[in-house]
């Protein structure tokens, strides 16, 4: 999975599928400089929430660091 390159961001292991959906997410909070659990949710199509600084769907956890402009998409592991 490639990394890219959002503004600011740099996003690591982002999967094909999720790249406009996560350029989309970047590129609004960096133009509002926040982002509501809703937004996300009409962004990505699904459920989001967030847990402490990061967000997660059923599929992936987007693991944000803010000091570094930086975050990483990880598959998450369903039990």
């Amino acid at each position: 999975m490639p990394n890219i390159q959002v503004s600011r961001w740099r996003v690591e292991s982002c999967p094909e599928a999720l790249e406009q959906k996560i350029i989309s997410a970047v590129a609004y909070k960096e133009m509002k400089g926040t982002i509501s659990d809703f937004e996300l949710c009409q962004i990505f199509g699904e459920t989001v929430w967030k847990s402490g600084d990061d967000y997660h769907t059923h599929a992936v956890s987007v693991l944000i660091n803010e000091a570094e402009k930086c975050c990483r998409v990880i598959p998450r592991q369903l039990a």
